[in-house]
């Protein structure tokens, strides 16, 4: 990850967040033209979504609290969730409005990036809770844009969005929130 004017932060910055749309398994299907615009767009809404989150909750940094407050459930579970070779974090489980906290992961990745452990879980949190938004206020990001599923020739069936611009706006608004809350 980047570091930032006088501190590390493990999210990526706005700089890699164009490195993150080349992880989507749909990047070869975006037009050229549109690229720069989506992660741009997608960065933006984050960003915004911060700052209204950040006003809502009156300059408050405690993403526990704000989680609990806004009626999500966390659930901290006590284990390093590796897949393959993908270790994660946490992840928002839709339809049921709780986040899972997978703690022996966070504790790795809190090390590795000299973070207490309940600025990591903050952190981890924060981006979390943009995609609680995303379901259930702002919308979801990754239909922001879409691409055609298969193409055959000229035809092209069906649709899907983009994954990669949810995590680009989940990134804006972590990286946001922790800038308005440290200012």
């Amino acid at each position: 990850m980047a570091n930032m004017q006088g501190f590390t932060y493990p999210f990526p910055t706005k700089d890699l967040a164009y490195q993150e749309l080349t992880y989507d398994y749909c990047y070869n299907k975006i037009k050229e033209e549109d690229k720069q615009r989506i992660v741009e767009e997608a960065w933006k809404k984050g960003e915004e979504t911060a700052k209204e989150i950040f006003a809502k909750f009156n300059g408050s940094y405690d993403f526990r609290k704000i989680c609990t407050e806004s009626g999500l459930h966390l659930n901290d579970k006590d284990t390093d969730y590796v897949v393959g070779n993908q270790r994660y974090f946490s992840d928002y489980v839709s339809g049921t409005n709780q986040i899972n906290l997978y703690l022996k992961s966070i504790e790795k990745w809190a090390e590795e990036n000299q973070l207490s452990m309940d600025d990591a879980i903050n952190l981890i949190l924060s981006h979390e809770y943009f995609h609680f938004m995303e379901m259930n206020v702002i919308g979801q990001l990754s239909k922001s844009y879409e691409v055609p599923m298969l193409v055959i020739g000229k035809f092209k069936l069906g649709k899907t969005g983009i994954h990669a611009l949810s995590e680009i706006g989940a990134h804006g608004f972590a990286h946001q929130y922790y800038l308005l809350a440290t200012q």
